[in-house]
């Protein structure tokens, strides 16, 4: 009785290590992965392959691409999707910019599906997608960043930041 507790026992925590698995042995969601291959397509020329604001054309901006993988710092975890959504679709700017560097990718992702059902789901899916990349590639450098965000609307920090709070690697 004893050996066949144990086999139970034992064979109930692989199978129960085995089903919880971790989130970097399980690889990056499918709406990451999905997420990167758009990264990769639309913003790192920009904001570099690996989000840290290096792309090939970020020192011809006027305003330096933000380093996205301190979103986290700067906006707390879980990341504010629809904060962030708006800033990439175009339905939020930051006036003190000046002109609107970062393209309004809202408007693209939907022209691109115009011949689609309903082409501002499919933007909206898109964005989404980068959403979870980014989340997916946050690193975490300072315990405010695993607090949940607890600023107001009246507190919502611009984006992208302005030039000197921009974190250059």
């Amino acid at each position: 009785m004893v050996g066949w507790t144990r086999a139970l026992v034992t064979g109930i925590g692989l199978a129960t290590l085995a089903a919880s698995g971790t989130a970097s042995a399980q690889g990056p969601s499918p709406g990451a992965a999905a997420g990167r291959e758009l990264f990769q397509t639309y913003c790192a020329s920009c904001h570099g392959v690996d989000g840290r604001g290096k792309g090939p054309v970020a020192d011809a901006l006027e305003t330096p691409p933000a380093d996205l993988t301190k979103l986290s710092e700067r906006y707390g975890t879980p990341l504010p999707r629809e904060e962030l959504a708006a800033f990439i679709d175009g339905r939020r700017d930051v006036a003190a910019h000046g002109p609107r560097d970062m393209p309004v990718w809202g408007k693209r992702f939907s022209n691109e599906a115009a011949d689609a059902p309903n082409p501002e789901r499919v933007a909206q899916e898109a964005i989404g997608r980068i959403l979870d990349y980014l989340a997916s590639i946050q690193r975490f450098e300072s315990a405010r960043a695993l607090a949940p965000q607890q600023a107001s609307k009246s507190e919502a920090k611009p984006w992208p930041p302005p030039t000197h709070m921009v974190t250059m690697p």
